[in-house]
């Protein structure tokens, strides 16, 4: 008997620990996503691959150099032909010469450009820039990241609120159909008051496992989205959220609000678009580039021995490229190029009038969303009261259970709305805040 009650015993320990839960703050988790999340790593790569790059465009300062070797064995000599000898010498000597047969040949060359029309310059150039905007790029993927962590942050504390105004209302309603039971039993009320209670508990039961299936699947969202997809992870309630109606609803942060057009220049929006004006501003010079002479210098060295005995021979030299006909669609090619570069710097100047207007937008929403909460904080005292009153009412058959259920259904809304609300204030100050560059 007592094996079993120690195996018994060590299966709900096992259960216990299987099913335990990390419950996370917003902060651990937003320091969870910018470690563990796909995007941050994908933006952490592409900084990597801007940088080779960079330093792959280096390497174009410094000379080319190439070598050469070759071994050959030929059927028959290159070099074949029959000598005119004289009588006396005919037997003396042979009658034909052959040579190169087979051998070996090597050569090595180095060649320094000196003149390549800026091409290597502006490539250079063109790196750096692709490289800085990578980085914005991680800045913008960061500001991505963070906002949907506060996202599913929010649902799932939403999601876990509304399940604790359900578990209250149906502790209430618990009590209550204790109370209509006994009333029912005395003859003082009807027996529809208490089907009506035991409807209204049935309806809040399937409403908690609603919730319930729907805060677990947040919270398995999250959880992959900070790279804990394996963990079932909780999260931990801010502490103004504790008690319903708040004694104090969080003040709306006017020093938040930064000047607009200001503003603007620091936006990853607008300097990923700063980017790309000066890249096609380089790109059109490298189009210049790709038609203008090339001047390279250099030197080789080389080695044979298909004659007779081995032979070395080294050379100075220089050339110059001047691509003539290129110029025929090379004209066309730099026109485009320049269009597109002045597009770009329309785009900056159209974007940036845009990203005020949306600073406008985020602002006007912080403040509306301040209001709302503000007005739905103050409803849920009205609902808390008018829930207070009804219960009073009723006991001493002044009102009916409809109204007293109905009172019940307001009280919860009134919370769920204060949770909804609350939860929108703070998304909407951290995209304000992203939208700002702060």
């Amino acid at each position: 008997m007592k094996k079993i009650f120690a195996i018994l015993a060590c299966s709900v320990c096992c259960g216990l620990t299987a099913t335990a839960q990390q419950a996370y703050s917003l902060d651990q988790l937003k320091q969870l996503a910018n470690e563990n999340n796909y995007t941050m790593h994908s933006a952490k790569k592409n900084i990597q691959q801007a940088g080779q790059m960079q330093k792959e465009a280096l390497t174009k300062y410094f000379p080319t150099v190439s070598a050469m070797g070759m071994a050959a064995n030929f059927n028959k000599p290159l070099i074949e032909f029959d000598l005119d000898l004289p009588a006396p010498l005919a037997g003396q000597l042979p009658g034909s010469v052959s040579m190169a047969k087979k051998g070996l040949f090597g050569s090595v060359s180095a060649v320094q450009p000196v003149f390549m029309g800026g091409l290597i310059i502006n490539a250079n150039k063109l790196a750096k820039v692709g490289k800085e905007a990578s980085e914005i790029s991680m800045e913008a993927s960061a500001d991505k990241v963070e906002l949907a962590t506060e996202q599913y942050y929010w649902k799932a504390v939403t999601l876990k609120e509304k399940l604790n105004t359900l578990n209250s209302v149906h502790a209430m309603l618990v009590e209550l159909e204790k109370d209509v039971n006994n009333m029912v039993r005395a003859g003082v009320v009807n027996r529809n008051d208490l089907l009506q209670v035991q409807l209204r508990k049935g309806e809040i039961e399937c409403s908690q496992i609603e919730v319930e299936n729907g805060l677990t699947t947040v919270c398995q969202l999250l959880a992959q989205h900070v790279g804990k997809a394996d963990e079932a992870i909780d999260v931990i309630l801010p502490a103004d959220l504790a008690t319903l109606p708040a004694a104090q609803v969080p003040a709306l942060p006017v020093a938040l609000r930064k000047d607009h057009q200001t503003a603007v220049s620091a936006t990853t929006q607008y300097r990923m678009l700063e980017k790309n004006v000066e890249t096609q501003r380089l790109q059109h010079k490298m189009k210049v580039g790709q038609n203008l002479p090339k001047v390279g210098v250099g030197v080789s060295y080389s080695y044979n021995d298909f004659f007779d005995g081995s032979k070395t021979s080294g050379a100075i030299f220089a050339g110059v490229n001047v691509p003539l006909s290129a110029w025929w669609g090379g004209s066309h090619a730099i026109k485009k190029q320049k269009l597109a570069y002045e597009d770009a710097k329309e785009q900056l100047q159209d974007s940036s009038q845009k990203l005020v207007i949306r600073m406008n937008n985020a602002w006007s929403e912080v403040e509306t969303s301040h209001k709302k909460l503000l007005i739905a904080n103050d409803a849920i005292y009205q609902a808390d009261e008018n829930l207070r009153l009804n219960r009073d009412y009723y006991r001493v058959g002044q009102t009916k259970m409809t109204d007293l259920l109905t009172a019940q259904e307001k009280y919860q809304s009134s919370r769920d709305r204060y949770t909804d609300a609350y939860a929108d204030f703070q998304t909407k100050q951290l995209e304000y805040r992203q939208a700002t560059a702060q």
